[in-house]
């Protein structure tokens, strides 16, 4: 095996397990992110449940104001009716007691229908309440773990990193920036065996020129195919 090659071999087992590590400390903020608005959405269902629900006792008192005021009003109009001196007047006052009689009927029904829709809400938001009570747990305890989490790879990182630059002294720049562009490219496979003439990166098979110069060892063999650098396992 040629002896850079031998070396970025080296090189490649260390970077896998940084890529591996690397992996690992990306996901943890994704996955925060998206649990993040998971629970602002069940946040924003309980908030707009509290909102609507608050409105609807609004509405509801505003027409239990109503309905008394109906009643006022209906026992002015009695008194009223009592001091009227012709037929007239006294028609004309029944036909207004009847008129807010017939509002207040509707405002009660109203109220009976609010009244149920409130306990129909109040119902669903104690339901959203446990929901968004136990979400925020859950994303409680998934930012705790994955602080510990990232801590310990970040360890993990800076122990697997050790000793990396001493492994790439002496690779020329040009086989060095060809190994980092397959690497970023290739799934961080860059340096791949042959095995029985193939490529083992994409499965083609080696022109026998070039099996022979790796049996040799004293060139670098790039497969033609994947442009990853190629060995034959010792």
């Amino acid at each position: 095996m040629h002896p850079d090659v031998k070396k970025l071999l080296e090189v490649q087992k260390v970077d896998q397990s940084i890529a591996k590590i690397q992996r690992d400390l990306d996901s943890i903020p994704r996955e925060r992110a998206k649990r993040e608005a998971a629970l602002d959405a069940v946040r924003r269902r309980h908030d707009e449940l509290t909102a609507a629900l608050r409105q609807a006792e609004v509405d509801a008192r505003s027409n239990d104001t109503s309905i008394r005021q109906s009643d006022d009003e209906i026992k002015k109009l009695e008194t009223r009716l009592n001091g009227v001196r012709n037929n007239a007047e006294y028609q004309a006052t029944l036909l207004q007691i009847g008129s807010v009689r017939q509002e207040r009927g509707r405002l009660e029904e109203a109220g009976l229908t609010l009244l149920e829709k409130i306990e129909s809400m109040r119902a669903e938001l104690a339901t959203a309440k446990t929901a968004f009570d136990e979400a925020q747990r859950v994303f409680a305890d998934f930012v705790r773990e994955g602080e510990a989490f990232l801590a310990k790879r970040r360890l993990d990182l800076e122990k697997v990193s050790v000793g990396r630059e001493a492994l790439t002294a002496g690779i020329p720049p040009d086989l060095m920036g060809r190994y980092a562009k397959m690497f970023g490219a290739r799934d961080s496979l860059s340096v791949c065996a042959v095995e029985g003439a193939t490529c083992t990166g994409c499965y083609t098979t080696i022109p026998p020129n070039l099996v022979v110069k790796l049996q040799a060892g004293t060139s670098v063999v790039i497969c033609n195919t994947c442009q990853r650098i190629l060995y034959i396992p010792e």
